[in-house]
């Protein structure tokens, strides 16, 4: 019923051709039985269903970069959002767009763009659903490969980017967000934050960094939205940088995002830009929830580099009617 993807596809006409992307050890996916049934349901539909499955961290970027290579109509995204990061960044730059059967510990983007958690619904926007371009931010920096690593939601520099590295794949499978929050708890108690210089489209400024969330996107966690100006195609990033340190700021950093007023802790900068650099000191950076490398990294906005699969007629204000 599924075949296999091929690095040359022939003979069948890449419009109603689609490759699932099916991270196996996705914790919310449960079982895949539900996956297969979406495949079939889609196969009913006319169309051609290809089945691939991750065999690793980095694969899925390898697997979607072969889909849009071959021209394929779409690719879909089964599992949690580190996979659909994957996928996103292997399909930048293409025509092949980006759809999502949700199967993770957060499912942020699946929250945010309102794609149902059933396999079947969400296969059926393959069919149903409307395409749109949006923008990617692209992170570049020692570690990473030479063309960077894109992102779909956003880049995290400091506390949470800790947190993240020390959550080990194993465990997160077993405690879901629990992981995050014990790891989390732990790590603030001593966390003192760093001295770096960051750079915003040129202006420098020197300071105690604590975190800094580099969004495209609104939510973070799929619990609050920090970068709550973001949207997904104005050819810009959202920065929100925590400055200062000790456990009392952390505390107010916590508080103000659990008022759902990020900005307005103290040593708290909310800016704009389309291109950020962290330099000065060694920093860790997660990007999508995956631990990506250290600072010195630059990020920037890749405007219009991802076609997404919607929800019909969607309202939402990170993709504003046009």
């Amino acid at each position: 019923m599924f075949s296999a993807l091929c690095p040359v596809y022939h003979g069948l006409a890449v419009s109603q051709r689609a490759v699932l992307i099916v991270n196996p050890v996705a914790g919310g996916l449960r079982s895949l039985e539900g996956v297969r049934e979406a495949a079939r349901w889609l196969e009913g539909q006319g169309w051609q269903v290809d089945w691939q499955a991750t065999e690793g961290p980095g694969h899925a970027i390898v697997l979607a970069r072969r889909a849009a290579a071959a021209g394929l109509a779409v690719a879909v995204a089964c599992g949690g959002d580190g996979t659909i990061g994957e996928v996103a960044d292997g399909l930048a730059h293409s025509e092949t767009a980006l759809a999502v059967i949700p199967g993770g510990t957060a499912d942020v983007w699946a929250r945010e763009v309102r794609i149902p958690r059933d396999p079947l619904k969400a296969a059926r926007l393959v069919v149903e659903g409307e395409r749109r371009r949006m923008d990617l931010g692209l992170a570049q920096g020692s570690g990473l490969p030479p063309e960077g690593r894109h992102f779909l939601l956003m880049a995290g520099v400091g506390l949470d980017a800790l947190v993240v590295r020390r959550v080990q794949h194993d465990v997160k499978r077993r405690l879901g967000a629990a992981a995050y929050i014990l790891h989390g708890a732990r790590e603030v108690l001593g966390y003192r934050g760093t001295g770096v210089e960051v750079s915003m489209d040129g202006h420098r400024r020197s300071l105690r960094l604590g975190w800094m969330v580099v969004g495209n996107t609104r939510s973070y966690g799929g619990l609050v939205c920090v970068t709550h100006r973001a949207r997904a195609d104005d050819g810009l990033l959202d920065v929100l940088i925590f400055s200062g340190h000790g456990l009392l700021k952390v505390v107010m950093y916590g508080l103000a995002i659990l008022l759902r007023r990020p900005a307005w802790a103290p040593g708290a900068r909310y800016e704009r830009a389309a291109a950020v650099e962290v330099t000065g000191a060694t920093v860790p950076v997660q990007a999508d929830g995956e631990y990506i490398g250290e600072t010195p990294m630059s990020f920037r906005v890749v405007p219009g580099a991802l076609r997404v699969v919607l929800p019909a007629g969607l309202r939402t204000p990170l993709f504003p009617r046009r």
